[in-house]
């Protein structure tokens, strides 16, 4: 109940400020699937209608050009909830930009994770589910929103963007007041338009754990190539380092069998090569091809998914898409883990 009564207040508060509750926006969007497991297994021929994600946004513009955002999200993903289909807030922070001269911001409060943000302003498949989102939320090597503060601006000459953020470090639905944060370094280089390089750094550790095996460590590229309405290719490369014992508690990278590990350090390496083709004024195909090395040091941890889906843009606030992917996990990946494969028709609404 808190984390409504936090919401109500922080959209009051928004309200009175901007003068003019006609000067709030409000979005969101509703994603709908319904999907058929379909590999010979005990699972083969299991179906689910699903909403894997509901956003509702929240907009309120500020005396000299501030900005106050809320974003709640529902979803039937939450993985430490006994709840089926749970409603939290996503973000909630003030974007300040008054106290500077040129392209500068700096936000304050449930900040979003500028590498991920970035990447779902470009990719817009979020909504076929877990396979499909960015591969450092997919296998929950980053969470999407934290509370801290970060320093956006503008690259000079045209070069592109920066950012600079300072987080708590686990999480928005961790309580986390230990003295260890999480710094991330964020840039992209768009001076060779329709060809971007993007790079971000992440460095923390976990107060959970202590001594040297405690370093959280991200290290990204993305190379994107975006043609509007024509044509999107990206390669993306991952670099991790976590102690063993992160790895099993929260459950990153699928949950891998780490147990041979604990106490100390693993490191990670991860790809991605996706594209998105319009194949017509409506229509478009996406190919994407996600590989994990859990634990690079170990043979037999990796795991490999695949995803093709043929999307048909229905209308201007309306996307459908039907998919087809496929995960397929190395022998000694984990206990009882199988390879899996489903084929899912999905929607996208946005209002």
């Amino acid at each position: 109940m808190k984390k409504y009564s936090f919401a109500f207040l922080f959209l009051l508060f928004a309200s009175s400020q901007a003068n003019a509750l006609s000067d709030l926006e409000i979005s969101g969007e509703v994603d709908i699937s319904a999907t058929v497991w379909n590999l010979p297994t005990g699972e083969r021929g299991n179906s689910a209608f699903n909403i894997p994600s509901l956003f509702l946004n929240f907009e309120a513009p500020l005396k000299d050009d501030n900005l106050l955002v809320l974003t709640l999200e529902g979803s039937e993903q939450e993985i430490n909830s006994d709840e089926r289909f749970e409603v939290r807030v996503r973000e909630a922070y003030l974007d300040l930009v008054s106290v500077f001269s040129g392209m500068h911001a700096l936000r304050a409060g449930l900040i979003p994770q500028t590498w991920q943000e970035a990447q779902y302003e470009q990719y817009g498949y979020r909504f076929l589910g877990t396979d499909a989102w960015a591969i450092t939320e997919k296998w929950r090597y980053l969470n999407y929103s934290d509370l801290g503060v970060s320093f956006m601006s503008q690259l000079p000459a045209d070069w592109g963007e920066w950012a600079l953020s300072l987080a708590n470090g686990e999480g928005a639905n961790e309580k986390e007041e230990g003295s260890q944060k999480e710094a991330a370094l964020f840039a992209r280089f768009t001076l060779w338009s329709p060809l971007s390089l993007s790079f971000n750094c992440v460095r923390g550790s976990y107060d959970k754990y202590s001594g040297s095996a405690a370093v959280k460590e991200r290290i990204q590229a993305l190379l994107e190539y975006d043609k509007e309405d024509s044509f999107i290719a990206g390669l993306e490369l991952l670099m991790t380092k976590d102690p063993a014992d992160a790895i099993s508690d929260l459950k990153i990278a699928e949950a891998v069998d780490v147990t041979d590990f604990l106490g100390e350090s693993v490191e990670g390496r991860a790809a991605s090569v996706y594209t998105v083709i319009s194949t017509g004024p409506k229509a478009e195909v996406l190919l994407r091809y996600d590989y994990l090395d859990a634990m690079a040091n170990e043979d037999g941890k990796d795991l490999q998914t695949i995803l093709a889906s043929l999307g048909y843009q229905v209308s201007e606030d309306i996307k459908a898409a039907f998919a087809v992917d496929y995960t397929r996990y190395a022998e000694n990946y984990a206990p009882g883990v199988r390879d899996r494969s489903k084929v899912e028709l999905a929607a996208q609404v946005l209002f």
